[in-house]
């Protein structure tokens, strides 16, 4: 099949993801995949407005050794307000000329902004079809209030256009659902983990040296985008109270993000300097060591709109590294992991997290019974390998369906 994936975010520098795992594991079973990306974090190099000339990069690999996609980059307009209006009309033009230019057979659609509507359009004149993958409450992703009504509209628009939804958790499906998608076509595809780098095991003496860490010391780890809804500034003040009963614990954040510099004034504040360190950003292929590096892995996130109904992918890695995990429970993600038999406990207040954190620090064959069941089942779950041959399947599916004539959307 020749597969066309399309989003609406840096490609290259976004931190490995969903739509990298598989559209590359898809390219590892002979497809042929093609993508297409905005710069999102675009910078203005002096008086250079930007080019609307399209950019290739051609043999991308970011998630799996030995992957090739080809990436096209439309161009736009490099001025606030003007960049997402001219990247609609040149996103609409290269969609366009890679349908008929590569013979695509399927898209993959993750955007709704940006080259949403224009994705569907160009889809049904071809008569070819458009899976969406949803992994977030799209208008709740988008920083100016007064643009979330919007986005909303056009979701409701995307979804009840498209072949077929793949969702991250049945929390999600039902919001597709109430969206507008056809119930029948809405599926779970659960975030995939490749396990030939996600695993027990991994030496991580390194990370340890580079960051001043004993082998005596218990390491709580986080580790993604620093947002407002990060929780970790609430857990950053019930550290204290953490040391008081394990005084070798340590917490290591790995990421970065719009919250940063609030975390390190709390710490600051709090003269955690030597007990609490933000890594920034690291390379992906070392992130399996960062989590076997850990006691315990956290996921404190605020409950919101914007997390109510998600599933982290940080969790399937952590758990793939067979790591005891404490998390806020999130709906979505309580929906399929339901608790310790799945390797998560979960917490609902400061004093269960305290309780939680000190006990599973404390307890080392509570902890083993954890890791055991959260690898087992990471393996059943959230296997790239199972996952990708599921979208595999899907993307037949509709494709056989669109050229039977089976399958009637919506004008």
């Amino acid at each position: 099949m020749n597969i066309l994936f399309v989003h609406e975010v840096d490609w290259l520098d976004k931190v490995v993801f969903d739509v990298h795992s598989l559209s590359e594991y898809l390219s590892l079973l002979g497809h042929r995949v093609f993508a297409i990306d905005y710069e999102n974090a675009w910078q203005r190099d002096g008086l250079n407005l930007g080019s609307l000339r399209t950019k290739e990069f051609d043999g991308i690999s970011r998630a799996l050794p030995g992957a090739s996609v080809c990436l096209r980059r439309p161009g736009f307009i490099k001025i606030p307000g003007l960049s997402r209006i001219s990247a609609a009309f040149t996103h609409y033009q290269e969609i366009k000329k890679t349908i008929k230019d590569r013979n695509i057979d399927a898209i993959m659609l993750y955007s709704v902004p940006t080259n949403g509507l224009q994705t569907t359009y160009l889809a049904r004149k071809f008569h070819i079809p458009v899976l969406f993958r949803s992994m977030d409450t799209l208008n709740q992703l988008i920083p100016i209030p007064a643009l979330r009504r919007a986005t909303k509209l056009l979701e409701r628009k995307v979804y009840s256009k498209v072949d077929m939804i793949l969702t991250l958790t049945p929390k999600l499906s039902q919001y597709a659902i109430n969206l507008g998608a056809e119930e029948s076509r809405v599926r779970v595809l659960p975030f995939p983990v490749d396990a030939n780098l996600f695993h027990p095991g991994i030496d991580c003496s390194k990370i340890r040296h580079k960051w001043g860490i004993a082998d005596s010391e218990q390491v709580i780890l986080y580790m993604g985008t620093l947002f407002d809804f990060s929780g970790l500034d609430g857990f950053i003040r019930l550290f204290p109270q953490i040391l008081e009963q394990v005084p070798r614990a340590k917490l290591l954040v790995v990421g970065d993000g719009p919250q940063r510099t609030k975390l390190e004034e709390l710490i600051t504040k709090l003269e955690l300097g030597e007990k609490v360190i933000i890594t920034g950003l690291q390379p992906y292929e070392t992130m399996p060591q960062y989590i076997n590096l850990a006691s315990i892995c956290l996921l404190p996130f605020l409950i919101t709109d914007a997390t109510r109904d998600i599933f982290p992918g940080k969790i399937a890695q952590y758990l793939a590294c067979a790591r005891a995990v404490i998390s806020t429970p999130l709906p979505g993600l309580v929906a399929l992991t339901s608790g310790e038999g799945q390797g998560v406990v979960y917490v609902s207040s400061a004093d269960e997290m305290l309780k939680q954190v000190v006990s599973l620090l404390k307890t080392s064959e509570r902890r083993r019974n954890l890791e055991r069941a959260g690898l087992n089942y990471a393996k059943q779950v959230h296997s790239c390998e199972k996952i990708a041959h599921q979208l595999e399947l899907s993307l037949e599916e509709t494709i056989k369906e669109k050229r039977d004539g089976t399958t009637s959307k919506r004008i």
